[in-house]
């Protein structure tokens, strides 16, 4: 075996580890809003890619998860399919959850929600770790269904 590479054990090892850690940031990080463990997970230069924008730096990421979990008063996400290749994982995600009115901006629209709600979407998350870090992680989620529970998009049926 050349220098530098794994042991096929030592890889399946690793993998278990990446797996363990990112559903860590879904359990404790997001639905129990450790803001501590988020912290913990996350790499100094880590870069989260959502739909319409992009976190820059561990800091950055916490403070926006701060800002945004106090527009829930409950969240929960059930994982599914998750799936290990060396330093990538990639899952399914079904978040449930009860918004408490208020309102934000999303893709530049004021959007307001005038009494609390359940809004649930589905989510495909890819994560790339590092030292045991999450250094990157890219996110296609149902914006159209969750707008649409919102009131703020009406689909004729």
């Amino acid at each position: 075996m050349g220098k530098g590479r794994m042991t096929e054990s030592a890889k399946q090892s690793q993998e278990a580890l990446n797996k363990a850690i990112v559903e860590r940031y879904f359990r404790e990080a997001l639905d129990q809003r450790k803001i501590e463990v988020m912290a913990e997970l996350m790499a100094p230069d880590v870069v989260l890619h959502r739909p319409s924008y992009d976190v820059h730096g561990a800091e950055a990421v916490v403070q926006r998860w701060r800002a945004i979990s106090k527009d829930f008063s409950a969240f929960s996400s059930e994982l599914s399919g998750m799936v290990a290749e060396g330093d990538m994982v990639a899952v399914r995600v079904f978040h449930r959850t009860k918004m408490r009115p208020h309102t934000f901006r999303s893709r530049g629209v004021a959007v307001t929600l005038a009494k609390e709600q359940e809004v649930n979407w589905g989510t495909i998350a890819q994560f790339r770790l590092r030292n045991g870090k999450i250094v990157e992680e890219w996110v296609m989620r149902d914006e159209l269904g969750m707008l649409t529970q919102m009131g703020q998009i009406v689909v004729e049926r």
